[in-house]
């Protein structure tokens, strides 16, 4: 036998024009406002968060891209250091020659 899960309570904040436009659609669909919320929850949410993670994954690929063009730029500036040189400069940059 299938269970039939009860619905749970969720709030939401509204602006008043999409409260207005949520009320009015209730009311022209004879529907209920929870009813009209889950719809249009279960038909956009899932594109909405495919969007959002294409976002968030370009974002993190446009850093990285970034990120990867500035390999070596400070070589370039100052030429190629051993670590032995690199040691030595943050030694002097602490003052603890």
């Amino acid at each position: 036998m299938k269970t039939v899960q009860s619905p749970s309570p969720t709030s939401v904040r509204l602006s008043e024009d999409t409260r207005r436009i949520l009320t009015d659609a209730a009311r022209r669909t004879r529907r209920s406002q929870s009813y009209l919320v889950e719809a249009a929850l279960k038909q956009y949410l899932p594109q909405l968060a495919d969007d959002e993670t294409q976002t968030a994954t370009d974002a993190s690929r446009t850093r990285l891209q970034r990120i990867m063009a500035l390999a070596g730029s400070g070589a370039a500036e100052s030429g190629f250091r051993s670590v032995e040189e690199v040691d030595a400069h943050i030694r002097w940059l602490r003052g603890n020659e």
